[in-house]
């Protein structure tokens, strides 16, 4: 039976946000005008930390009087160096985070993925990764044989996937491009991109790759895309974006000259990665007198004017103010389920906007930028539960949280139920950052992911609104809601969503049956082993193995296999699973 379309890849409504944005607007006068010539050879500085001075604990600073004059302009970034040497706590930590590591010069230390000539066939062709003297090579041979040679220059991201950047080797002139194979942390081994990135669709069509990742166009440019949210920029790059952006340049207008074809200009990076400026932006009249004159969140400078109703400081307190500026990178296009969360991570900011909370709670309420994030899977922090009693105290102890909730704290926090984990991460499932009711009937209606299902996966629909009607929630079944579930209100929901049509469910059926131990599900995700869609099939894998506690080796079961060798396989596996 058909079922209702439960997620739209429209482009974002970028209405969403603007209770995150700072409501700025800019009058200009002139362009920018930078205070001082540009340094010349500041473009592209690689992250290295000096030792910092020591920090003069013995002086009590005066609480700057002043707010930066410029802090977007070119010549207002000073580097990381410069803020490491007041701030060496914040700069330890920093450079032990995932920011720091975002985007690094292909250097031996940085470069996670084996290049010790090591070969992966795929659809007819082959991939190769070697080294040489100079550097990491990627050599990409189609099924024809026809080849095209990258140098790699950069990597992107270090903990979970390490994607490449690189050059064609038979053009000197050629952009840095966005290369089509990357090394899977986790399960130590090349993959192509189809299988890492779920904006693909099924793989094959006609016994062929739909998306041919060995041709030269499979390599798209580097600084038209990641380079945006992956780097250290002036904010006064960001304003001339052609594209309305989602932080503080949202209410922005563009300057003269405007940026052409969303290419970075890749001369102006303050650092390769994401460093202090990032989030601060420009410090330079900051690092010049620490005491007298503090930084700013809000954009400042010859080209910015505000509203009378838009802030005029720049208060940490103001969910809007910090809000906006971690928005600037997570606010990336996502599809939505029906309450607006985000199927897929790194658009958190617009989740959080659109949620319950917008405008009561910071990002930094349960994040530090500064720090390492938790490993995949760790349980949550203390402090994620306590920024949400801050705002309902009368829950802040457990017995108040069990008579809310209906299960004990330990079981079931206030994050599983308002902030389930249905967004799609590298190889894990995350928050949503919407914070929403699990009772809401537009997601129950649709057959989308629902907190209490995420938990009751044999359980149906029919009982979930009978459970919450039992607590005094009245959510009525409609006679359309069946669609959803297999044609039934009493079947099962977590075997609907795992067969339904919707990728982003089945994914998060899967994700959501290895968190619960579930090994009576193996048959199930077996079978999903032969999805049409290279992603979806991962994560059937990921739960799979999860479940049995160990990997499966190639002979047993090869993802990468051409469709008839894997349906051989997953033929194999089902009837082992069904002794």
């Amino acid at each position: 039976m058909a079922r209702r379309r439960i997620l739209a890849r429209s482009p974002i409504a970028l209405a969403a946000i603007a209770m995150a944005s700072l409501g700025l607007v800019v009058v200009v006068v002139g362009g920018l005008r930078p205070r001082a010539p540009r340094r010349a050879a500041r473009g592209e500085a690689v992250v290295a930390i000096p030792t910092a001075r020591a920090a003069r604990a013995d002086i009590a600073p005066a609480a700057p009087i002043a707010t930066v004059g410029d802090n977007v302009s070119d010549a207002s970034y000073v580097g990381p160096a410069r803020c490491a040497s007041c701030h060496p706590d914040q700069a330890r930590h920093w450079r032990d985070s995932l920011h720091a590591t975002m985007t690094q010069r292909a250097t031996a230390t940085a470069i996670r993925g084996d290049f010790a000539d090591a070969r992966l066939a795929y659809a007819g062709g082959v991939a190769r990764f070697t080294r040489d003297g100079a550097g990491a090579r990627m050599e990409l041979t189609d099924h024809r044989g026809q080849r095209h040679g990258y140098r790699v220059t950069r990597t992107i991201g270090s903990r979970g996937l390490q994607e490449y950047v690189g050059v064609a080797e038979d053009d000197p002139a050629a952009v840095e491009v966005r290369l089509p194979f990357a090394w899977w942390v986790a399960r130590a081994g090349w993959y192509p991109q189809p299988y890492y990135d779920s904006w693909f669709d099924d793989e094959y069509l006609d016994g062929r790759p739909r998306i041919d990742v060995f041709a030269a166009d499979a390599a798209t440019p580097w600084a038209d895309r990641c380079a945006w949210c992956h780097n250290t920029y002036p904010f006064a790059v960001r304003m001339a974006r052609p594209e309305v952006g989602v932080g503080p340049e949202r209410h922005l207008a563009a300057i003269e000259p405007a940026i052409r074809d969303n290419h970075l200009p890749i001369d102006r990076l303050v650092t390769v990665g994401i460093s202090c400026e990032s989030c601060h932006l420009g410090g330079r009249d900051h690092a010049a007198a620490p005491d007298e004159v503090a930084p700013s969140f809000v954009p400042v400078g010859n080209a910015v004017a505000r509203d009378a109703a838009a802030p005029t400081v720049s208060d940490r307190a103001d969910p809007r103010v910090l809000g906006a500026i971690c928005a600037q990178c997570h606010s990336t296009p996502s599809p939505r389920f029906p309450d607006g969360s985000a199927a897929r991570n790194s658009s958190e900011a617009l989740a959080m906007a659109a949620g319950t909370c917008a405008g009561a709670i910071r990002c930094v309420d349960c994040h530090d930028p500064h720090q390492r994030g938790a490993e995949s899977g760790a349980a949550d922090r203390a402090a994620a539960v306590a920024a949400c009693v801050r705002c309902h105290p009368t829950l802040a102890e457990a017995g108040a949280q069990r008579a809310h909730a209906r299960h004990a704290p330990e079981s079931a926090s206030c994050l599983d139920c308002h902030m389930p984990r249905l967004v799609q991460g590298i190889g894990t499932y995350v928050r949503s950052h919407r914070i929403s009711s699990p009772t809401d009937p537009a997601m129950l209606g649709a057959g989308a992911p629902n907190a209490c299902n995420l938990c009751h996966l044999d359980r149906s629909i029919a009982w979930t609104t009978d459970a919450l009607a039992s607590w005094g929630v009245a959510v009525t079944p409609q006679p359309g809601w069946a669609a959803a579930y297999g044609g039934d209100l009493d079947y099962p929901v977590g075997p609907a969503w795992l067969t339904s049509d919707q990728p982003y469910l089945r994914m998060t059926a899967a994700a959501a049956y290895a968190r619960a131990g579930d090994r009576a599900a193996l048959p199930m995700l077996v079978a999903r082993l032969d999805d049409p869609r290279a992603n979806t099939r991962m994560w059937m894998l990921f739960a799979i193995e999860d479940l049995l506690g160990h990997r499966l080796d190639a002979q047993r079961y090869d993802p990468l296999a051409p469709p008839k060798v894997r349906a051989g396989q997953v033929r194999a596996l089902a009837a082992a699973a069904a002794r």
